[in-house]
């Protein structure tokens, strides 16, 4: 699911000049892959706001990986990942994830009706 986080990013920032946009959703991640960007080119690089700069919705900054496999090698599959260009840490990620838990569980809780329920009458 982290890899779909800095796809979502890139892709939101693409995608930005097309209107109407979809809308952001709420998504945690591992804060040491959410800002990657691998340059899986044969030797050519384009840079633009998908890649470079802030991230659309983290605001972290981009890390471009202009040699994935050696990364690969050298971080042994991305274990030994340090995080980089980012405030948050696994500590805040799993405090935000404890909050967010917690709201989604009130808003269902209020939603749902008091007694005896059922999804169907037939």
């Amino acid at each position: 699911m982290t890899r779909e986080v800095a796809h979502y990013q890139q892709f939101e920032a693409a995608l930005s000049t097309i209107q109407p946009n979809f809308p952001p959703g709420i998504l945690q991640s591992d804060p040491r892959y959410s800002n990657l960007y691998f340059n899986m080119s044969d030797g050519a690089e384009v840079r633009g706001p998908w890649n470079e700069g802030q991230s659309t919705q983290l605001r972290e900054e981009w890390q471009c990986i202009r040699e994935p496999i050696e990364c690969i090698r050298e971080t042994q599959g991305l274990q030994d990942m340090e995080c980089e260009g980012t405030d948050r840490t696994e500590e805040t990620v799993q405090q935000m994830d404890r909050q967010l838990r917690e709201e989604r569980s009130r808003e269902i809780n209020e939603a749902v009706p008091t007694g005896e329920n059922q999804w169907s009458e037939y």
